[in-house]
């Protein structure tokens, strides 16, 4: 029986996954799967950023040595007028002093005084101070309150001064300038003043002490 051209089979349309084919298969998804396990672990093993650790608060034991000072403390001695008698001072002193490099080395500030003079009128000074190891010098301005003929009188204070620890010692010179009341102003003041002072340290220790 002869059979013709159209009644020979056709091949199936549909593509059969021959045993190449699938071993090709097979192995494109171990490679997949085997990167995509590789990544997982990288990632695990991935250190995390550790937060930066705070800073340590410093305490009292380890700051640093100050360089900025508040004093303040009595006033005492004598002063007088070269027109007038000698008299005693009583009062108190309040006075900052900042050092640049180091502690009680060189040193810049200010100064506020008040005190009474014989226990019979007021005297007020403040100014600028400078300060040099033990050495040290007030210069400001000054106002003497009026007693008995004598007028309110302000004018120039200039005051050296050494300090040892606490304590300081002063020669003090006044040259009015002014008076600002009826009376006749005071003459040239010349005094021999006294202090005792703490010095306050504001932004570190005195000498392993801190006050804050």
């Amino acid at each position: 029986m002869r059979h013709s051209a159209g009644d020979a089979p056709r091949p199936s349309s549909g593509r059969r996954l021959g045993p190449p084919r699938l071993v090709r298969l097979v192995c494109s998804f171990a490679a997949v799967a085997l990167g995509v396990t590789t990544s997982v672990a990288a990632l695990a093993e991935e250190p995390s950023t550790a937060a930066p650790a705070p800073e340590p608060t410093p305490s009292r034991g380890n700051l640093r040595q100050a360089k900025n000072f508040v004093g303040l403390g009595p006033l005492f001695g004598i002063t007088g007028h070269t027109d007038g008698t000698i008299s005693g001072a009583l009062g108190f002193e309040l006075s900052y002093v900042r050092y640049p490099v180091e502690a009680f080395a060189f040193g810049l500030g200010a100064f506020a005084q008040a005190q009474s003079v014989g226990f019979t009128h007021g005297r007020w000074a403040f100014g600028p101070q400078i300060n040099f190891m033990m050495f040290g010098a007030e210069l400001g301005a000054y106002l003497e309150e009026g007693y008995g003929n004598r007028a309110t009188t302000i004018g120039l204070h200039a005051s050296p001064f050494v300090s040892i620890g606490f304590f300081s010692a002063a020669f003090r010179i006044g040259v009015p300038v002014s008076a600002f009341s009826e009376g006749t102003p005071y003459g040239l003041d010349l005094g021999l003043i006294c202090a005792i002072k703490a010095p306050i340290p504001l932004d570190g220790q005195l000498f392993g002490l801190a006050f804050h």
